[in-house]
């Protein structure tokens, strides 16, 4: 019976957030450096997020074949500008190099014609490997639109995204945000799969 996930991903932050969304759903979930010395992740494909994730997830399975596995891929996409964003979101902010959220959110908003559609969400795709080799792969969906402006003062891109209730992420406080943020949407659907398959209680 599953303990705890193993989180494979070298950002601290993405982490961090993943760890908070599994504590208010009861569950347990730790970094893979807190086990073994940091790794190079092989490379990412440019169009396939939950592909992206089985390679980081299965890379650190190889190295921790006893525990469960828990790897992401998340991306913005806005449909106005279909060129921009999507898988290489992370890599066009690090091409333009920039640097803090107040920079990456001002990028974002100066790409969007004016008039054009303020749709607009973050995705994330969860990929869970078990010691038994076993594969379970969940999708979350956060947002709706964009924002004209910055609001929360948290969390980068949260700040961006407004959601079915009218507030940005940023501006929705825990235990709540889990239910509208991609990756807790992702996760409250990984714990209902890994409990109906009997790998939680």
């Amino acid at each position: 019976m599953m303990e705890r996930f193993v989180i494979a991903s070298n950002n601290t932050h993405k982490t961090d957030e993943m760890v908070s969304y599994l504590a208010v759903l009861g569950l347990k979930g730790i970094n893979y450096r807190q086990l073994i010395d940091e790794i190079t992740f092989p490379p990412e494909t440019t169009d396939d997020m939950a592909a992206n994730a089985l390679v980081k997830a299965q890379t650190i399975h190889n190295l921790l074949p006893d525990e469960y596995v828990l790897a992401d891929d998340s991306a913005l996409f806005i449909p106005a500008i279909p060129d921009q964003f999507g898988v290489t979101t992370m890599r066009e902010f690090r091409a333009h190099q920039l640097r803090g959220d107040d920079e990456i959110n001002q990028y974002v908003l100066q790409q969007l014609p004016a008039g054009a559609s303020r749709e607009a969400h973050l995705l994330a795709d969860f990929v869970v490997i078990t010691p038994q080799n076993i594969i379970y792969t969940t999708q979350g969906k956060g947002g709706v639109m964009l924002t004209e402006t910055p609001r929360g003062n948290r969390n980068g891109l949260d700040e961006l995204l407004e959601t079915e209730n009218g507030l940005t992420l940023a501006e929705i406080d825990m235990p709540a945000r889990v239910h509208y943020a991609h990756r807790g949407r992702a996760a409250i659907k990984m714990k209902n799969q890994l409990q109906q398959a009997g790998e939680l209680k």
